[in-house]
């Protein structure tokens, strides 16, 4: 059972490797979206999301036992996943044995009161002293995932401090590093009649790191293991063949399938939406949209963007397709930990395999590809590479050529910058800013001198991949929030098209909404955007 919103995107991963070692020691493993959230139907804004989560952990207690043939499931949640994983084994239907609770919360309420202190912390990252737009849907809006007021009632309704018995079942508690577990839901599932144990849930920290600097806590994966085994007997895996009923479903109106997409070391795991039933008023076309993920995050892509902009396309005729590269979300491959990784030209390839495989399966013929960050790199070369890329939509990229240095380089600038900033020194005058400081950092800025001769875009290999995408007769378009590094350089270089230009790279700039566009006004921009450059790739009217 995964965590809500940006912690189930920083954990899955390590949470996919743990399944399949679980399954490898022999025990059957199912791992699911909760009803609105990531690949599962819905939306956020459904009625009665908190009772439709509890009920799907009973439909996938029943899924698994029919699939594997398994006569006792035990629940793994971790944070709203532990929260929902007492509340199913509560009600009368969901018939679990085990519960592994890590980092649960007591009540929905203490949900709410930490995903609040997070939402408040985030909003002065937004605020560079002009208006922030007010948010779209009402709700509390955290970390770029909304709970509706409906929901919000909902969650803070579950008090775990208060449960009918439950005798017979054993609970093991994990703490969040130095966070201890909670005491009155240790209490509360004691007197319920469970045989609660607790342990140290080491790793919890790094499990909830950024996507691409993810920690799996193995020793606590070995714990958990150890636990659900111990007193069992043993016995071998049962072989089931095509265990799943179907590898396609019907979703929001839309059809949508699993692809697998061989290369040499494994398989590249993607999911293709189209139109499930033809109508009239319906496209007809040979051009499929193909989402890259954005850095190491899985591909329904930013605060689940990229789910809803595929199936609001597949429902009017444009089939699209979410694409995992190798080592990211579910495809083969060792994880992706670090940034390196994640602007390699073997994942160009990738990208050209995946439109290869969609030629072959759906007859497409045309391309339009949509990227954030390192995807809007690989976008951006796939589009200089490919004549078949019609169209390369490229969200906040953070360089168009691999440098390791780049990083490096932008921090310099901002170091060099502080000492130009009156303020800086009129810190420094009144002892707020310690003199070993200063030095350590004229000292940066000296060496950095020494051995970078440029800040800037690599002038030749920029505007030769411009010329080979104006050559294969491709759209561009960038979209930055302000205050993106590679705007500025663009700006400062003179890279930018002149406004008004007729000039198939164009870019445009909208208010600071962050890397991942995390509030809700942003996503709705970036939609709205989406939306126009596919009409006009299309030649159709946007809605």
């Amino acid at each position: 059972m995964p965590p809500f919103g940006w912690e189930d995107v920083c954990s899955y991963r390590p949470l996919r490797e743990f399944a399949r070692t679980l399954a490898a020691q022999g025990v059957p493993t199912l791992r699911f979206d909760l009803p609105a959230t990531a690949d599962s139907s819905g939306t956020h804004q459904d009625s009665g999301l908190v009772a439709a989560w509890i009920q799907s952990i009973s439909d996938a207690t029943q899924e698994l036992r029919r699939v594997s043939g398994v006569t006792e499931v035990a629940v793994v949640g971790i944070r709203l996943g532990s929260m929902l994983a007492v509340a199913a084994a509560a009600a009368a239907g969901a018939q679990l044995q085990d519960l592994v609770l890590w980092g649960p919360y007591a009540s929905g309420r203490s949900m709410i009161r930490e995903l609040r202190a997070f939402r408040n912390m985030e909003v002065p990252e937004y605020s560079n002293g002009d208006e922030v737009p007010r948010q779209p849907s009402a709700g509390l809006e955290t970390a770029g995932y909304l709970i509706t007021p409906e929901t919000q009632s909902a969650l803070e309704a579950l008090d775990l401090t208060k449960l009918p018995a439950m005798p017979g079942r054993r609970v093991l508690m994990l703490s969040r590093d130095e966070l201890p577990c909670d005491a009155k839901l240790q209490a509360s599932l004691s007197t319920a009649g469970c045989r609660v144990d607790t342990q140290p849930g080491h790793g919890f920290n790094g499990l909830m790191n950024l996507p691409h600097e993810v920690v799996a806590p193995v020793e606590t994966f070995r714990r958990i293991y150890q636990w659900l085994v111990a007193d069992r007997q043993r016995t071998a895996p049962k072989a089931v063949a095509n265990a799943m009923s179907s590898h396609h479903a019907a979703v929001d109106g839309v059809r949508e399938s699993v692809c697998l997409i061989p290369r040499l070391s494994g398989n590249n795991f993607a999911i293709l939406t189209e139109l499930l039933t033809n109508r009239k008023d319906t496209l007809t076309t040979d051009c499929c949209m193909l989402f890259l993920n954005p850095g190491a995050a899985r591909h329904t892509g930013p605060n689940r963007m990229w789910v809803d902009a595929a199936r609001r396309w597949a429902a009017k005729g444009l089939p699209a397709v979410r694409l995992d590269l190798g080592g990211i979300g579910e495809s083969d491959g060792e994880q992706n930990l670090d940034v390196s990784g994640l602007y390699q030209e073997h994942l160009v390839d990738q990208v050209e395999q995946a439109m290869e495989c969609l030629s072959s399966r759906i007859g497409a013929k045309r391309f339009i590809v949509v990227g954030l960050c390192s995807g809007a790199f690989l976008a951006f070369h796939a589009a200089a590479q490919k004549a078949s890329v019609c169209g390369a939509i490229l969200i906040n990229p953070r360089l168009f050529v691999w440098d390791p240095e780049v990083d490096r380089r932008r921090d310099l600038r901002r170091t060099s910058e502080g000492f130009r900033n009156v303020d800086t020194w009129r810190r420094f005058m009144h002892g707020q800013v310690q003199v070993k400081r200063l030095k350590q950092a004229a000292s940066h800025i000296f060496s950095g001198l020494q051995t970078h001769s440029h800040l800037q875009i690599p002038t030749g290999e920029f505007k030769s991949a411009l010329t080979k995408v104006a050559r294969n007769g491709s759209r561009l378009t960038m979209v930055f929030t302000e205050g993106e590094p590679l705007l500025r350089e663009l700006e400062e270089e003179g890279h930018l098209p002149p406004a008004g230009a007729r000039d198939p790279f164009q870019c445009i700039r909208i208010a600071n909404g962050g890397h991942t566009f995390r509030p809700l006004w942003a996503q709705k921009v970036v939609h709205d955007l989406i939306d126009k450059e596919v009409a006009a790739l299309l030649g159709v009217s946007p809605r």
